[in-house]
């Protein structure tokens, strides 16, 4: 056994002693063979949208959309050039959030 794998092995066990794992959510059912080939981003994002948490370059293309659709409602030239320029600063935002995704989950 590998010694990370001996201290989550402790851990649960501590766990079990304090009774932290009975009457669990799907506790005595098998578990899901669907979910068993779940690659590591999946499961980062199942748990994100169980607890209600957004990306942030998700956030921001909603923004950007948001913004889009504001913009094609004006009519006044500075004012279309400062929605424009909020567009831009949010999407080099959501660029840099993609990347920052990008290298992370690369290792």
């Amino acid at each position: 056994m590998h010694w990370f794998e001996r201290i989550a092995q402790r851990q649960i066990d501590a766990a079990v002693a304090r009774g932290e794992l009975t009457g669990l959510p799907g506790e005595g059912r098998p578990l899901d063979p669907e979910r068993l080939r779940e690659s590591a981003d999946d499961v980062l994002h199942r748990m994100m949208a169980e607890a209600g948490v957004v990306p942030a370059e998700i956030e921001l293309a909603r923004e950007i959309a948001a913004a889009r659709a504001v913009l094609a409602q004006i009519e006044d030239p500075a004012e279309r050039k400062r929605v424009q320029r909020q567009i831009a600063m949010s999407e080099l935002k959501r660029a840099v959030a993609q990347d920052a995704r990008r290298h992370f989950s690369r290792g």
